[in-house]
């Protein structure tokens, strides 16, 4: 078919979740040590933004999956480049730290749901389906292109203007650009204006083996994937939260911490489109357990504590496969569940993968104030990777072809 818009689509998405996820969990770090500052808190009390953020993931993502089977994805991106703004302008004006939270779990919550990372996976899943799995790596760039991208931004204006000022300032810029991006590019369906996935008519429609009723948590697969996805990126979140403040740890001043994550996202983006290319042609549950290995890596690197430019290389080469966790549990969903059924099945999932996230958090924040280091929690974080790749590896492959 000559104009195919889901390319179009995807890159829609793709920026906007780029923007909002740079802007927000890549960036939480650079909050952490003015946090502290600004109320007086500790290690453990700073990190409930981002638990309040992810638990605000859970309900929001349960919802938003419920409704995008309805209602149109360009309002649902509109409305979350809104939400996002009016939940940056409280966090910069906030004086007391339940304001922030207040801030996190409504306006922010929703809005990352509605125009992030979520609505993009939902986009490729629906777009595509024998490019899916390139589609979906195409999806998890964008979060690590915010890393890229956004949150050495963040840091030069959190430097120059001060926190709150950058943040209001973020808000706007960030909102403005969504809200452009969403009424030209974002499309929900391709037969909305009369396409096909994959721009091909004609194709073999996918026949999941559920349907959208709610039987589906009964099934094994679910419970598999959620467990083995939470897991893992139970460890990979807690140490994204955690990263920046290990480097300023170590004695690496803002601005090198902040490249030294831009470094992990920037190697991840090529990581994600070629685990997302192999997931068309390869054993997922093979591709899981590389990149839990790969996070094992990481974490044995981490105890090491090299010098910061032998860890700047660890990042970069290590990054390239962390990132793969996303193609592959979403490519893993999408081809148990099917396309219809995606944005509810990946939306319930949150109900498992966030506390998992959550508490794994809450293990790095912790230690780190009891101990005055991550090394306990990086040890902890080992066993739980590996029982990730444990649940993926009791799936059953799939006989049929996406």
């Amino acid at each position: 078919m000559k104009n195919f818009k889901g390319w179009h689509v995807l890159g829609g998405g793709f920026i906007n979740a780029m923007l909002i996820a740079g802007a927000t969990i890549y960036a939480f770090g650079l909050f952490v040590k003015p946090i502290e500052a600004e109320f007086g808190l500790n290690r453990e009390q700073a990190n409930l933004g981002i638990l309040a953020l992810y638990i605000s993931l859970m309900f929001w993502a349960v919802l938003v999956g419920r409704w995008l089977e309805k209602y149109s994805a360009k309002t649902f991106s509109i409305l979350g480049a809104i939400a996002f703004a009016i939940g940056y302008v409280i966090i910069a004006t906030a004086h007391h730290p339940a304001l922030l939270i207040l801030a996190i779990l409504i306006p922010l919550g929703f809005g990352f749901t509605a125009v992030g990372p979520f609505l993009t996976n939902v986009l490729a899943t629906r777009w595509f389906t024998q490019k899916r799995g390139r589609a979906l790596g195409i999806a998890a760039i964008a979060t690590s292109a915010g890393g890229f991208a956004i949150v050495p931004i963040f840091a030069a204006l959190m430097e120059h203007f001060g926190w709150r000022h950058a943040t209001l300032i973020m808000a706007g810029v960030v909102a403005v650009l969504i809200i452009i991006i969403a009424k030209i590019f974002v499309v929900g369906r391709p037969e909305d204006i009369g396409q096909h996935p994959d721009g091909i008519e004609n194709q073999i429609e996918e026949k999941p083996e559920t349907s959208t009723s709610p039987k589906f948590i009964k099934r094994a697969d679910f419970w598999l994937i959620s467990l083995g996805a939470g897991l893992l990126l139970g460890s990979d979140q807690a140490l994204l939260t955690s990263l920046i403040p290990y480097g300023q740890e170590r004695g690496f001043s803002t601005q090198d911490a902040a490249n030294m994550m831009a470094v992990m996202t920037g190697s991840a983006i090529a990581g994600k489109l070629f685990v997302g290319w192999l997931a068309e042609r390869y054993d997922k549950r093979l591709l899981f357990a590389l990149v839990c290995l790969c996070n094992l890596a990481f974490l044995l690197a981490l105890l090491a504590s090299p010098g910061y430019w032998n860890l700047v290389a660890i990042v970069a080469v290590v990054g390239l496969a962390i990132g793969g966790v996303y193609p592959v549990w979403t490519t893993l969903t999408a081809e148990a569940f099917g396309r219809d059924n995606f944005s509810r099945v990946i939306g319930a999932m949150n109900v498992v993968t966030v506390p998992l996230m959550l508490i794994s958090i809450i293990i790095a924040g912790r230690t780190f104030d009891k101990t005055g280091s991550y090394d306990l929690a990086f040890k902890i974080f080992i066993p739980q990777v590996i029982l990730a790749a444990i649940c993926i590896a009791f799936l059953k492959r799939k006989k049929t072809k996406l």
